[in-house]
């Protein structure tokens, strides 16, 4: 190469490199420091390659770095309270305040020009919020959006980084999501999660800004930690000995329990390396899915128990200890210590149950003073340990088990300035627990959303009742916070976009114009619109049902449509049976009024639509809870009828007529629910094989863990969308119940009708369902846009029909 040439090539290589200095991007976080900093740092990176293609540079800004920070546009993560950069920009004067309350869940994003490049400030006020201010920047600058079931990332050649300047404070001090213990589907059941699942989820909670979550999910192998040698781990490729078959108490862990105690570690780690706060339980922990294992009462035979419990949880190893003895309180203590050591970090919160769902001693009195001293001896041990940390109260013993004015009188015995009353039920019926209580003005507490039982996993929020209460809450200095406690996860997808929004800053009170803004975030433009429309339909069918609707709602609370054979919901045909009835189908009428409308409209996008997984996922959603609403209608109608006929006042013919439209509606249920894995216990079943190993340990599925399933879903207490129950369980008690209706009718024979005779009837359907694999009950229809067309429209004819076969709604 000559001369010249080469000094051609030199500039022209320079120039390549000054454009591409120009363009360059470099994250720099704190050398020091909570660990979210770099995990926000991290993230940042990983979503700006996600944008754009191209990787930003990654470095700790230590002392090299501050003299010389790199040229080009510089992120810089974290407040000036751990990141020199930041001081030296507010130290310089070119940035005068972040306007954040250090400490706090505040943020700023903020772009500072500087010689021809940007510097931007992503600093929240604790690690935790710096990683939210790195998800709303990416929403805000690059159009991600962020949902529990995967994000929408769009592809962009760049992201705009000046002129950027947010400030971000939230309403409520603690915002999150409380996790039960029920096991039956991957989606809705958070026991059935991996350690991938977690990872997922626990990011999805930073993305929305939640900052708790509270796991109650059993307490895996807490008390063969607190008592080595003294309680035994169970089988791993058996039942539990303390399994009870054919109900929710059947706790024989899928995977072995000494790796679900590995995995519960590297959950908590995973969580509290973000920030997130997990209270630690407290107090009479053994309860619920808390059971206390039979090997520890072999091994402490002279171990006391309480023995004047008269109502609530009757097996013994859901036992409360004596709580008159000292050594039970050593005892509890050890349980919580242990967590502590093992699982979790120094606390942060604490949180206790009390003797929930329980009565105990010959008056009212006994049994609330025993539960006064049992609050008395959870404080004084939190207090002799951790002084200052702030206890959460759970309230739901409150709701059914006490009186007003007691707990009212309770409120006396509690430390404003480190008690919180976690009021799960501020969503519950008629009654505004909260003021009942003499919470509200008065006490620090937390607006609990319930939404619903095991059974309900269907959408259905009472937003009507839900919005003005949390308006309520929201102008009391004392509401510290906006948790949700469904008994299952994920089942209505709209509902945890509404909590994000609201738990943040209550302003998106009304679900139809929420809706809408949903509508334009999840789902491709060309859908968008037309789902904003099919929201708005949806809406009203979904909120005809509540967990905490009162009489006559009551009647239709947690699924009876499953239960036929279970419960006597649809046998005490008394005359108040039938006056909420009446008064329940006419506004099911009305509700339902727009469903064929929703349905063709959904069968209509399939087209455009179907390889939307967010969109599949949301049109299965509304289908299902309006084949619910229909069935359940048709049950009601058609039960209003058997009475009638039982009575003389109508023929056979007419309890037939009603029968044969509640079959169709059970299959084409049936059909929507086939077409997703979400809901096939069988498919969920797999998936618990994919779990990797953790700590050593290989989380190989128990062989028990099929019957397992099916006891934990099947019981009259779980029963809900699961395809195998419905499919085979479901559709056929329908049928005997018909047969044994239209045989009460034909003899004249009046309600109420004896639940014993019918369970006799359909008892073979249990025993065949148990008996049956899986494998062989896994749906095994088609899917694909015309399977799915063809079924939406189905249930859309099969709505217009019911609508116009019931009755006029004057009834």
């Amino acid at each position: 190469m000559n001369p010249s040439a080469h000094v051609v090539a030199l500039w022209v290589m320079l120039g390549a490199a000054a454009q591409a200095l120009a363009g360059s991007v470099t994250v720099i976080t704190p050398a020091g420091g909570e660990r979210a900093y770099q995990i926000a740092g991290k993230t940042f990176a990983d979503l700006w390659t996600q944008v754009t293609g191209n990787r930003p540079a990654l470095l700790a800004c230590d002392g090299a770095v501050r003299r010389n920070p790199p040229a080009g546009d510089l992120i810089l993560i974290g407040s000036d309270a751990v990141h020199p950069l930041v001081h030296d920009l507010i130290r310089n004067g070119k940035v005068s305040s972040l306007g954040i309350a250090y400490g706090t869940d505040a943020y700023r994003i903020l772009s500072v020009p500087e010689a021809g490049r940007t510097l931007l400030i992503v600093a929240g006020g604790c690690g935790r919020s710096t990683i939210y201010g790195v998800y709303d920047f990416f929403r805000r600058q690059a159009g991600a959006e962020y949902f529990w079931d995967g994000d929408r990332i769009p592809r962009r050649t760049s992201i705009e980084l000046s002129g950027v300047d947010v400030l971000e404070r939230p309403r409520f001090e603690y915002r999150g999501l409380r996790y039960f213990a029920h096991r039956g589907l991957h989606r809705f059941q958070a026991e059935h999660w991996d350690l991938d699942d977690w990872k997922r989820e626990i990011d999805w909670l930073l993305k929305k800004r939640f900052n708790l979550f509270m796991l109650r999910i059993g307490i895996d192998d807490l008390f063969q930690r607190a008592f080595p040698g003294k309680v035994d781990y169970p089988p791993e490729d058996g039942p539990d000995p303390d399994a009870v078959d054919r109900s929710y108490n059947d706790r024989t862990s899928f995977w072995p329990l000494r790796y679900r105690g590995e995995l519960r570690k590297q959950v908590l780690r995973y969580a509290l390396d973000r920030g997130l706060l997990h209270p630690e339980d407290a107090g009479t922990i053994t309860h619920w899915y808390s059971h206390t294992p039979s090997s520890f009462y072999r091994n402490h035979p002279d171990f006391p128990l309480l023995r004047d419990q008269t109502s609530g949880y009757d097996l013994p190893t859901a036992a409360i200890w004596d709580v008159e003895e000292e050594r039970t309180w050593d005892a509890y203590w050890r349980l919580t210590e242990t967590h502590i050591r093992e699982y979790g970090a120094t606390p942060r919160l604490f949180h206790t149950i009390g003797l929930a769902e329980r009565r105990f001693g010959a008056s009212e009195r006994e049994d609330t003073q025993r539960k006064l001293y049992v609050y008395r001896k959870t404080q004084q041990l939190i207090r002799e340990h951790y002084p200052d940390v702030p206890l959460l109260i759970a309230s739901w013993d409150f709701w059914g088990w006490w009186r007003n004015e007691a707990v009212r009188a309770l409120l006396d015995e509690f430390d404003p300035r480190r008690t919180i009353i976690h009021e799960y039920t501020a969503d519950a019926g008629a009654r505004t627990t909260y003021r009942d209580w003499g919470i509200y003005g008065r006490f620090p507490w937390i607006f609990g959303i319930f939404h619903g039982f095991a059974a309900n996993s269907d959408a259905h929020e009472d937003y009507s009742l839900l919005g003005q209460r949390l308006a309520d809450a929201a102008n009391d200095h004392y509401c510290l916070g906006l948790v949700l406690w469904s008994e299952i996860s994920h089942n209505d997808t709209l509902m945890l976009e509404y909590l994000a929004a609201n738990s943040w800053r209550p302003e998106a009170l009304d679900p139809v114009r929420l809706s809408a803004e949903y509508s334009r975030r999840r789902y491709a433009p060309d859908v968008a619109i037309a789902m904003q429309r099919l929201w708005s339909a949806f809406l009203p069918i979904s909120q005809l049902n509540h967990w905490g609707h009162d009489w006559p709602r009551s009647l239709t609370f947690g699924d009876p449509q499953f239960r036929l054979t279970t419960s006597a919901a649809f046998l005490n045909l008394n005359e108040k049976w039938a006056s909420g009835a009446s008064a329940e189908l006419k506004r099911f009428h009305e509700g339902l009024r727009h469903a064929p409308e929703l349905l063709e409209g959904l069968a209509g996008l399939v087209p455009a639509a179907y390889y939307d997984e967010f969109w599949r996922r949301d049109a299965l959603d509304m289908a299902r809870t309006t084949a619910n609403r229909a069935l359940l209608s048709a049950l009601l109608a058609g039960a209003l009828e058997a009475r009638r006929g039982s009575a003389g006042q109508a023929d056979e013919s007419g309890v037939q007529a009603w029968a044969v439209r509640s079959e169709q509606l059970m299959q084409a249920l049936a059909e929507v629910l086939a077409a997703s894995d979400d809901f096939s216990m069988y498919a969920s079943l797999q998936r618990l094989r994919r779990a990797v190993e953790i700590g050593g340990i290989k989380p190989k599925v128990n062989a028990h863990s099929e019957r397992t399933l099916k006891s934990n879903a099947e019981n009259n207490y779980c029963r809900s969308h699961h395809y195998e129950l419905v499919r085979h369980l479901y559709l056929p008690e329908l049928r005997t119940y018909w047969e044994f209706v239209r045989k009460k009718v034909r003899s004249g024979d009046r309600p109420p009708w004896p639940r014993s005779e019918l369970a006799a009837l359909a008892a073979g359907h249990r025993d065949r369902f148990y008996e049956t694999p899986l494998s062989e009950m896994a749906p095994r229809q088609p899917r694909g846009p015309e399977p799915l067309a063809r079924t939406l429209r189905l249930l859309a004819g099969l709505t217009a029909e019911l609508l116009r076969a019931l009755p006029p709604p004057a009834l």
